[in-house]
Order: structure tokens, then C-alpha cells, then sequence
């Protein structure tokens, strides 16, 4: 069996959706890991690799991998109910749901959704405008904006130098291979569109004041400061809720501090009693 494999399944619209699964023999529990707007399952790759004793699933959102196109109007509604066709496909009942960035979103979407296909959620830095006066003063829509105008013009190095550069450095180029940036190059193409779909996403306060989900929430301690924001004000909208900050990371933390955040989602698996011995 490949260390990683790459699997098919469709959604209820009959879009197909890719995902990656890691499940060795008595592997448990089920973890499903729904990944930030540009980095695809790459997000995952120090937990997939350094924590094999859990069923990993990875699933690609639309526009990223091998999944369908995202289309003009993706929404993050449909986005978890592609993940739960996942589940379905792995004959999950329930799962620990973790998400980065927009998979964050994703995953709080679809613990309101189906909060019985969901054992606890781990958030890093979920982004609902909506929470915010103004919308945030409607940054992710104008970041939107001007890469549709970038993309359209061919121009894709610069549209993803207004998301990278904030984040990595105007030396971003030179800090990733090859595969990571054919990788960023394909998906930019969606962000638009998944941006758009953040914007939208609007569950109102009832739904979040009554979610029943064991819940942690993670920002970096380096991340950008809408970025902070943001998680702030999803930390005030749900019950009691944890919220740690990781230190020497920025919006990825997964990947930025992997060792910091591996400790804290198997002190989370532990708390929540589905396990976390290393």
C-alpha cells in the first residue's frame, strides 16, 4: 500500500472530489483535515507523515487537485457537504474534523451542518467576515478583486504575490521547489472564487452560541493581524472555547511550528478521549 494514497469519490452533484488517505492497520481515530485556500493537502503533510497511528483523510476542495473545477460561486456550504461524500466514501461515521485557513471555515460549516458526524474541531484561524463590523471592511473581497483582474491578464506569479508576499516575503519564489509552486500556481486560480465564498458565509450568532462540538481554536503568533482578528471573533461567537497561540508561526501553522501544533492536536485527541499517545 502506497504511504499516501490518492483516491476518488463523488459529491451529491456528481462533481468529482480527489482526496488522500493514510490508514494503516488499526489506525484511529479518524481525522479529517481540510486544508487553506492556496496550499492544498500539502497543508497536512507533517501530520500525516509524523502521526500515523490516526486514519487520516485529506480530501482536495473544488479547484484544487484533481477535484472538480470550484466554478464562479463555490460556497462554503457546498464545501462541506463535498467532505462529508469523503466520509461517506470511507464509511466514516464521525470524525475529528481539522481545517487551516479556509478548510478552518469549512470545518466549523460542517460541524453546524452535521454536528453528529463530528467528535471535535480544531481550528486554525477560521475566517468569518461576517462576525466583524463592516465585514472586515471587506478585505478578502478586495484581495479577490484585484487577482481576478491579475489572473485574467495572465499574470499569475503577481496574483499570488498578493497572498504570498504578506505572508513569506517578497523572496517567495525562492523559498519553495518546484511541485510546491506548480502546486500554488494551479490553485490561485480558485482563490478568487473560494475568497468570495468566505465573504458569503454567514451563519448567523444563534447557530454558533449553540455549537455542541468540543472545540479548540489556534492562531500564530506571527500570522497577520486580520488574520488574528478574525479568529478573535470566532472565539466570541462560540461557547467557551479554547484559543492558543502558537509561537514561531504564522497563518500556517501546521506547517510554520508542525511539532507545536502536533503536541496540541494530541493533547486535543487526548481531552476529548479518542486518543493521542504518540
Amino acid at each position: 500500500m502506497a504511504l499516501i494514497e490518492q483516491r476518488m469519490t463523488q459529491a451529491d452533484d456528481g462533481a468529482r472530489i480527489a482526496y488522500e488517505v493514510r490508514h494503516e492497520p488499526g489506525a484511529s481515530p479518524a481525522i479529517l483535515a481540510l486544508h487553506g485556500v492556496l496550499v492544498g493537502t500539502s497543508n497536512w503533510v507533517h501530520q500525516m507523515l509524523r502521526l500515523p497511528q490516526f486514519h487520516w483523510i485529506a480530501p482536495f476542495f473544488r479547484g484544487h487537485g484533481n477535484s472538480a473545477p470550484a466554478g464562479e460561486r463555490p460556497t462554503i456550504e457546498r464545501a462541506a457537504y463535498d467532505a462529508l461524500a469523503v466520509l461517506d466514501a470511507e464509511d466514516v461515521e464521525q470524525a475529528v474534523v481539522i481545517g487551516n485557513s479556509l478548510g478552518a471555515t469549512v470545518a466549523l460549516a460542517l460541524g453546524l451542518l452535521r454536528p453528529e458526524r463530528v467528535r471535535g474541531l480544531l481550528l486554525v484561524e477560521p475566517s468569518v467576515p461576517a462576525l466583524l463590523p463592516d465585514r472586515g471592511g471587506d478585505r478578502l473581497s478586495a484581495a479577490a478583486r484585484r487577482a481576478r483582474v491579475l489572473l485574467d491578464d495572465g499574470k499569475v506569479d503577481e496574483a499570488l504575490d498578493l497572498f504570498l508576499t504578506p505572508r513569506l516575503g517578497a523572496d517567495w519564489p525562492q523559498k519553495v521547489g518546484r511541485r510546491r509552486l506548480a502546486e500554488w500556481r494551479h490553485n490561485v486560480h480558485s482563490t478568487p472564487a473560494w475568497f468570495d465564498a468566505v465573504m458569503d458565509f454567514d451563519p448567523g450568532p444563534g447557530p454558533l452560541a449553540a455549537l455542541d462540538i468540543p472545540t479548540l481554536l489556534v492562531y500564530g503568533a506571527n500570522t497577520q493581524p486580520e488574520y488574528r482578528e478574525l479568529t478573535l471573533a470566532v472565539a466570541d461567537a462560540l461557547p467557551p472555547t479554547d484559543l492558543v497561540e502558537v509561537p514561531d508561526a504564522g497563518h500556517g501553522v501546521p506547517v510554520d511550528n508542525p511539532d507545536a501544533f502536533n503536541a496540541l492536536l494530541l493533547e486535543f485527541l487526548e481531552r476529548i478521549g479518542v486518543g493521542g499517545s504518540s
